[in-house]
C-alpha cells in the first residue's frame, strides 16, 4: 500500500476538483486534471500526524514547510487532517457495510470474484 492510499484510502486526490493542488500532490505534464502523489511529501505529511500528538498545527506546519520547501499554513494543515480522518472513517464504514451484506448473502461485491 502506497502512502498515499495510507493517508487517504479514498480517490479524493485522484484528478482536480477545485483550483488549488492538494498539499503532496502536483498536476501530471499531460494531464492537468491528473494529480500525482509526491511520496517524499505524503511521507512528511504521515509523520506531521504523529507530531501533532505533542504540538500545535502552527509548529507542525512550520517544520513541514520547511522540512519539505513546500508551504502550508496551521490551517492548512488542520483541514487535510481533517479532511483524510473523515474520508478514512467514511471508507471503513462502507467495507464494513459491505462486508456485512456479504456475509448475510444479500449482496456479492465484485472484489469477491475477482
Amino acid at each position: 500500500m502506497t502512502i498515499a492510499k495510507k493517508l487517504n484510502p479514498t480517490n479524493r486526490y485522484d484528478r482536480m476538483s477545485g483550483p488549488k493542488v492538494p498539499w503532496g500532490f502536483k498536476t501530471s505534464d499531460y494531464d492537468p486534471y491528473l494529480l500525482i502523489p509526491i511520496e517524499e511529501q505524503l511521507e512528511a505529511l504521515y509523520t506531521a500526524t504523529e507530531y501533532l500528538r505533542e504540538s500545535s498545527y502552527e509548529e507542525v506546519a512550520r517544520w513541514l514547510s520547511e522540512y519539505t520547501g513546500r508551504r502550508i499554513t496551521g490551517m492548512g494543515l488542520w483541514k487535510r487532517v481533517r479532511t483524510d480522518k473523515a474520508d478514512k472513517r467514511r471508507y471503513v464504514k462502507q467495507k464494513r457495510y459491505e462486508a456485512k451484506a456479504e456475509a448475510q448473502g444479500n449482496v456479492t461485491t465484485q472484489t469477491a470474484h475477482a
